[in-house]
Order: structure tokens, then sequence, then C-alpha cells
């Protein structure tokens, strides 16, 4: 079943501020359902833009890993949240849904090229990021064995702001 907006005039259809709102932040809400259950939880990510995939890491085993088993579809979301501006009563936000399916990387090259945007993403030191990740993980494909690595190719990316957040605001505070 789809939905859409019920207040229109917040909708953020600027495909291209919520890609820039998905690179930005650093973490996530991760929906998921298993029989009826839901389950919800924050992750760390990284955003491919060119591939319009979020990939995220996480132990190999837990609620999350067999919730995923039974059911990989997911809604994500990610907010950009400034707060009440000027005294006035109302929140300064934008925020970003998407729906995918997860997927788990298997591929030792492909997780290695998942490490190295996680490294580039946290710190300007990338080398020193590297070094750090090989030291807790050991090198080549010994570095990935022990990681477990969940790909999301976004279907389905929507937004909606307040008033007050528009769109070239919303681009300018995520450039």
């Amino acid at each position: 079943m789809k939905f859409h907006l019920r207040r229109l005039d917040r909708e953020v259809t600027d495909q291209k501020a919520l890609k820039q709102l998905l690179g930005y932040q650093q973490y996530f809400v991760m929906g998921m359902a298993d029989a009826g259950e839901p389950y919800v939880v924050p992750m760390g990510y990284v955003y491919d833009e060119e591939n319009n995939t979020v990939y995220f890491h996480c132990a190999k085993e837990g609620k999350k890993v067999e919730f995923l088993k039974k059911n990989p579809r997911v809604w994500g979301a990610v907010v950009l949240d400034k707060g009440v501006q000027g005294g006035a009563c109302v929140n300064f936000y934008a925020s970003a849904m998407f729906s995918g399916k997860v997927e788990w990387v298997n591929n030792p090259a492909e997780k290695r090229k998942i490490m190295a945007l996680f490294a580039e993403r946290l710190s300007k030191d990338v080398a020193g990021v590297k070094d750090r990740l090989e030291k807790l993980f050991g090198a080549g494909d010994a570095a990935t064995a022990s990681v477990l690595f969940g790909r999301i190719k976004i279907d389905e990316l929507t937004g909606k702001r307040s008033t007050e957040m528009t769109v070239e605001k919303l681009r300018e505070l995520t450039s």
C-alpha cells in the first residue's frame, strides 16, 4: 500500500537534497519486523551516493541479524534537527526516510571497499583509521572475515521538513 504525505507543503521531493542529507549524517534508525514484532535500532553507516546504497556493520549474531534473516525488508530514517530557532515555537528540522532490502556482503574485496568508506567517513586521518582497523582485525582478507556488513540498496527515498527549513537551507547545512 502506498501512502502520501499529509502535509505536502513539508515534503522534500528534491532527491539531490535528500541524498546530501544521507551523506551528511552518521547514524540512521533502522526499522524491521519479524512475524508482526517490530524492532528499531540506531546504526552507524556510510552512504554510497554513486550506488544509492547504505552500508552498515554489526555483530555476526544477535536480534538484529535474526530479524533480518527472516525478513530483510527495512525502513531507515535520518534526521537533521537544529532545534527551536529564534525563540519561536518551531523546530528547524529535515528528515530522509528510505526503504530497501538488506543483503549481507560476503566478498572480501567489497568488504575492504566498505571499510575504506567507513575510514574516510570517520576521520580526516584515513591512514590512521585504516592502521587501527588493521591492528584490530588484521590485514587482507583476515581483516574482513570477522566483520559483518549489510548493504541496503535504496528503492524509495522520501523526505519531510519543517516549513522554515527550505531545500536551499537543507543543502547549505549538509554541504
